[in-house]
């Protein structure tokens, strides 16, 4: 199945999606940006979001979504929203779609090691994944070893201080990057499609 095959079922029963499925189908799909991400409507939600304006919060939610379906982000702000103004269904449906894809990155690994390193396929959800389990990047480091490409983060518990590294594998960003950089210095216009 394509990624629009897999998005439209997933959308329609986010209970029963296979998210890892629907996450690495993306990867490979023509729409992938792994390292670009709607930053005008990120800020324009965040500043909503403080201020209270729902509606515009919504709006902006709405954009980050068409920009890409799979904004974790979006959907835990989209839950949010939709709770703060008596919306449940939507709320819990937003927030069944950012756990799906929450729950497929975790299951990926549990990033302590290269070996066991969390499958990354965009940078904004290294960060959103930091925040979650509350963690307080203080350095990064892009690493190979093996023949793969590593984000390897030194971060600090937000309550303990405890100091740590988390490890991403960050393979499918950086096939997209090199594939891109690969076609514009031979001067193709396609590098970004399907093979």
């Amino acid at each position: 199945m394509t990624y629009h095959d897999l998005l439209t079922d997933a959308q329609a029963n986010p209970d029963n999606a296979d998210f890892h499925s629907l996450r690495m189908a993306y990867a490979h799909s023509q729409d992938y940006q792994p390292y670009i991400q709607d930053e005008t409507n990120l800020q324009v939600l965040r500043t909503a979001l403080h201020v209270g304006e729902h509606q515009r919060a919504l709006d902006a939610i709405q954009a980050l979504l068409d920009y890409c379906y799979l904004d974790i982000e979006a959907h835990m702000a989209a839950d949010y929203v939709h709770a703060r103004l008596g919306n449940p269904e939507k709320s819990t449906y937003h927030r069944t779609f950012a756990k799906g894809l929450i729950d497929a990155i975790l299951a990926t690994g549990d990033g302590q090691n290269y070996d066991t390193a969390f499958i990354a396929i965009s940078v904004p959800e290294e960060y959103t994944l930091l925040r979650l389990m509350r963690l307080k990047p203080a350095g990064q480091a892009l690493q190979q070893h093996q023949g793969h490409w590593f984000d390897v983060f030194d971060v600090d518990h937000a309550q303990t201080s405890e100091p740590r590294k988390l490890y991403f594998n960050i393979d499918l960003p950086r096939t997209w990057l090199e594939r891109g950089l690969s076609g514009r210095s031979h001067g193709s216009d396609d590098a970004g499609d399907d093979e």
